[in-house]
């Protein structure tokens, strides 16, 4: 039993400790994948910028058709009940 408890005590000195625990490092992206991230972005980009042209060319049409249907059916002038309207025979 002694023998035992000394050959694991012996055991215990020879087999090597637990080393701390060292962050480990993501291994650094390679040229092509920083090169496709970096066209994904710009897509990205560029489709955002389309739709913001598209919204900009959208309102500017329904202004420019509001414009234009102001302009053929212009709003009848208001006349208040209590004026006279002019060459009016009674008020």
């Amino acid at each position: 039993m002694r023998f035992l408890v000394a050959a694991l005590i012996g055991f215990s000195f020879a087999l090597p400790l637990p080393a701390e625990a060292q962050p480990q490092r993501l291994p650094r992206k390679s040229r092509s994948e920083r090169q496709v991230e970096e066209l994904n972005r710009n897509m990205q980009q560029d489709r955002r910028i389309q739709s913001l042209e598209q919204d900009f060319r959208l309102k500017n049409g329904q202004i420019r058709q509001d414009i234009e249907r102001q302009r053929l059916f212009p709003s009848p002038p208001i006349t208040s009940p209590y004026r006279c309207t002019p060459g009016a025979v009674r008020c």
